[in-house]
């Protein structure tokens, strides 16, 4: 995609799929959290880090004509597959117990014995976006 705020924005497009893969599977914590932080917290992110570039970065060739078509036919194979296995997966039933979990028990797990794990990839993220502020004020000093 050369234009990389249509590819954010299809990025959107899939991370709201994902929210919406959750409610069907009754995961409606999951679902609200996808939309919140992805969709909500870092795609906006994402924008204003594009919408502040130069655009001269933005810029890239057009692909040719073979490699839009094998991408095209690659597209077109994952989604027989996808087809292929979600086809296969409805055959197969939910485990027991599965339903009867909730936001509490999510809860429960991922602030008593996870915590740690979670405190952790919280400040995994905020060195991720410290990171991207010091390339970009680095770049911004270059131009």
């Amino acid at each position: 995609m050369r234009n990389p705020v249509k590819a954010a924005m299809l990025m959107l497009a899939a991370l709201l799929s994902t929210a919406g893969l959750y409610l069907a599977l009754s995961a409606q914590l999951l679902a609200m959290l996808q939309v919140i932080l992805y969709a909500g917290a870092i795609m906006t992110l994402f924008i204003v880090a594009l919408t502040v570039t130069p655009q001269a970065l933005h810029d890239k060739p057009s692909a040719g004509r073979l490699k839009k078509m094998l991408g095209l036919a690659a597209a077109a194979v994952l989604l027989l597959e996808l087809v292929k296995v979600s086809a296969a997966l409805r055959a197969i039933p939910f485990a027991p117990g599965f339903a009867d979990t909730g936001t509490l028990d999510l809860a429960r797990e991922l602030f008593g014995r996870f915590a740690f794990q979670f405190e952790l990839l919280s400040l995994i993220i905020l060195s991720c976006i410290v990171a991207a502020v010091t390339l970009a004020a680095a770049r911004k000093a270059e131009l």
